[in-house]
């Protein structure tokens, strides 16, 4: 396996990541395929960063992030369904720490109802910093 920094060519495959996080998560966004497409390609053209992990050339989990100035933001963290549980998203953390976000604390944003991501980023090391409340 491989980590590399995506590229513009890669939107499609992330789009498609992208949708099955939000389905597994059960997060409302009611985007479909293309609007994904559409988006992770104006965040690739701006200013988030994406570091993929490939396996045989093809990406089965993603890191997206972007420099806030004080801190990195975390958006998205995903590893594709067939692969779970094999230590990927650890193994892309640990590398964007050891060559990345050496400089500066993480944030990131996880559903309160997604306790499997919840207990992950506690194991990792994060720890819930503010609790944002939505009605």
């Amino acid at each position: 396996m491989e980590i590399v920094k995506a590229e513009l060519r890669d939107v499609k495959r992330l789009a498609e990541l992208n949708k099955y996080l939000i389905e597994d998560e059960q997060h409302p966004n009611p985007m479909n395929i293309v609007q994904l497409t559409e988006r992770m390609e104006e965040w690739l053209a701006t200013d988030y960063i994406c570091h993929t992990m490939k396996q045989k050339g093809h990406i089965i989990a993603y890191c997206l992030y972007r420099d806030d100035g004080g801190y990195y933001y975390m958006r998205q963290l995903y590893v594709d369904r067939v692969h779970r549980r094999k230590g990927i998203a650890t193994q892309l953390l640990d590398w964007l720490y050891e060559n990345v976000w050496i400089d500066k604390r993480v944030r990131l944003d996880v559903l309160a109802h997604n306790e499997d991501a919840v207990a992950f980023y506690k194991r990792y090391g994060f720890r819930i910093g503010v609790y944002r409340m939505e009605k």
